[in-house]
């Protein structure tokens, strides 16, 4: 018998509200809000799926993740990511695959080398599966709280983060653990 897969009504709330957030963050009144330029960001993360749930993979994720963000002011920045990893390491039968997307607002708090900053908000999990062994998690939305830091360099800056997600499936909830590095354009 087969579970119930997370139903698709769910997945298009998400898409539009990341159009909505940036498109409201781009219009925001006032000259010192329009003089904040837009950052891009690109990585690779790790994500972490804990064993006997059946929300998400099990095991080790490695994938890639963009994001978008735009300054509110000098301190606070919303910001869109997509990120998509692949549970492989237990082989192709058993693979799983995640999609992300994620809306946050950043809060930043600068020093000299260094920029630490702490992002929440709310996304969701869309999981799909490849194989013979692979038994399909639901999936579903989810709340992320996590800390950062980012590494000015000239031109660019190096960030490393950690944003623990809460995803809560139809019977039970989840943590997954993700670890992400990358560049900010």
């Amino acid at each position: 018998m087969s579970k119930p897969k997370m139903p698709l009504a769910a997945i298009p709330l998400v898409g539009r509200l990341l159009p909505l957030a940036l498109l409201l963050a781009l219009a925001a009144p006032g000259a010192a809000a329009q003089a904040y330029q837009p950052r891009f960001g690109a990585g690779f993360d790790v994500m972490g799926g804990l064993p006997g749930q059946d929300v998400v993979p099990e095991g080790l994720g490695i994938g890639v993740r963009g994001r978008i963000s735009v300054p509110v002011n000098r301190d606070v920045s919303l910001a869109g990511d997509l990120g998509f990893a692949g549970f492989v390491l237990g082989g192709r039968d058993d693979a799983g695959y995640v999609f992300n997307p994620q809306l946050s607002v950043i809060l930043s708090f600068p020093r000299r080398e260094t920029v630490r900053y702490l992002l929440g908000g709310f996304g969701g999990f869309i999981v799909s599966g490849d194989g013979d062994g692979f038994t399909e998690p639901e999936g579903g939305p989810a709340i992320h709280l996590g800390l950062g830091w980012a590494f000015p360099l000239n031109e660019t800056s190096l960030f490393i983060e950690l944003n623990p997600s809460l995803v809560v499936g139809s019977e039970e909830a989840t943590v997954v653990l993700p670890l992400r590095a990358g560049v900010i354009f």
